[in-house]
């Protein structure tokens, strides 16, 4: 999931490969695989992680997956938590159990595949092996995988970023050439952010690295602060024309 650029979710940045989770088997279908860990805050429905495993030619691959799927699978006794009173970290440490992360999730993998510049992603069918490590991609990695066109770079139309990562960390970058060749339209429910959206896209057009010529039909005043970006004087002189003529 993007999101546009707001204020960060408060979540960990991840700057390097982290070992999250050891394989378990595999999942309920030939995509699939089912990993352990004991990880609450990095492991959410969304989240991108690999494993690695060697082609048939030596080659390593890093086998990029999405999570999907999480449950829990062991955890401190119910009745630890049954009095409100007494804290259950307390309780467990009486009878011996002081592990400082108690909970287990068995987690699903939908895998993606690994990423080859030239042709994108290719699921190389390669499962792996039971006790392989799972590590979370890190945002350096993300950043590369999911843009054809890097942020700033001549014909990219930055319009957020992932979610699941702090603000700004995984930026996301659409292709102008691509989303201006064919008919687009944007859709969704009212007040969901449309004329926000059509905002970000048009200020990336305006960009130094883009110059895109743009013509808004504007009825409800909505962009009226996009002038402000550049040939604003033309634009005036444009509208005093307009006026002084009647159009």
């Amino acid at each position: 999931m993007v999101k546009a650029d707001k204020d960060s979710l408060g979540l960990p940045s991840v700057m390097t490969p982290q070992v999250i989770g050891t394989v378990k088997g595999p999942g309920e279908n030939g995509n699939q695989y089912v990993f352990i860990t004991s990880d609450n805050r990095q492991v959410k429905i969304g989240e991108f992680v690999y494993y690695e495993v060697n082609s048939p030619a030596g080659e390593p691959l890093q086998i990029l997956g999405k999570i999907s799927d999480r449950k829990l699978s062991d955890h401190l006794p119910d009745r630890i938590f049954a009095d409100a009173e007494i804290s259950p970290d307390a309780i467990a440490a009486l009878v011996g159990f002081s592990h400082p992360n108690p909970e287990i999730y068995e987690v699903t993998v939908d895998v993606i595949g690994y990423f080859n510049p030239a042709l994108g992603f290719i699921n190389p069918r390669l499962t792996p092996m039971p006790g392989a490590r799972v590590l979370i991609t890190d945002d350096e990695t993300l950043k590369q995988v999911v843009n054809k066109k890097q942020p700033g770079d001549v014909g990219s139309a930055q319009v957020g970023s992932l979610l699941l990562r702090p603000g700004g960390a995984v930026p996301v970058a659409l292709d102008v050439k691509e989303l201006v060749s064919t008919h687009m339209a944007i859709l969704a429910g009212t007040g969901s952010g449309k004329s926000y959206t059509a905002g970000v896209l048009i200020e990336e057009f305006l960009q130094p690295y883009n110059r895109a010529a743009v013509l808004i039909f504007d009825p409800h005043g909505e962009y009226g602060t996009l002038s402000e970006m550049r040939g604003i004087r033309l634009l005036r002189r444009t509208m005093a024309m307009c006026r002084m003529y009647g159009s």
